[in-house]
């Protein structure tokens, strides 16, 4: 799967220089950068939400994203919230929120919110799986929940994913190929 953008602006700051970037089955990559450095507004492009400056639209419609917010609907239980993007059932006992299904989101933690968002994700099943800053404002143990369920996602799936994040030892946990986004316009730069 190859991704092509030219630039990104915004009104006349360039956010993005040209990205040239290749997933292979089964890899996890994570992009890392300070905040404003453009991972979010990347992760937008693979994912088609927004174009680059030459309006290319990547068109890919089995991608899977999971937003720094959860984005659930407070007025659908955890259940319909996931079930939105397809099945859940399954997901609901791999991510053990079998319990939660009846709830809404104001009655879950944001470390349940977080998981029902990737769950959610995961039900479209995607060729594709994006996830923007996936362990932002966790404790270390939900950090460590999280982690196992993207290894094992990726081990019983095998399909590729991208995963912004500021913490360089989060994404040598994942066993992660490392990126920075670094310059303005940002460009990757390999880590490993």
């Amino acid at each position: 799967m190859n991704f092509n953008f030219t630039t990104k602006s915004y009104g006349k700051e360039t956010i993005l220089g040209p990205i040239n970037l290749t997933l292979i089955k089964n890899q996890i990559i994570v992009l890392m950068g300070p905040s404003g450095s453009g991972k979010t507004t990347l992760l937008k492009l693979m994912a088609g939400l927004e174009t680059d400056d030459h309006q290319y639209a990547n068109k890919n419609p089995k991608i899977g994203m999971m937003f720094q917010e959860p984005r659930l609907l407070p007025w659908k239980t955890v259940k319909e919230n996931i079930e939105m993007a397809g099945p859940s059932n399954h997901l609901l006992k791999e991510l053990n929120l079998e319990n939660a299904g009846i709830l809404y989101p104001r009655q879950i933690s944001l470390g349940m919110a977080r998981r029902v968002a990737f769950a959610r994700a995961l039900a479209s099943k995607p060729d594709l799986l994006l996830l923007d800053e996936p362990f932002a404002s966790l404790d270390k143990e939900r950090v460590a929940l999280m982690q196992s369920l993207i290894l094992k996602t990726k081990e019983k799936l095998e399909i590729p994913m991208v995963i912004t994040t500021h913490d360089r030892s989060e994404a040598e946990a994942l066993q992660a190929k490392i990126y920075r986004l670094e310059g303005r316009p940002a460009s990757l730069i390999s880590v490993d």
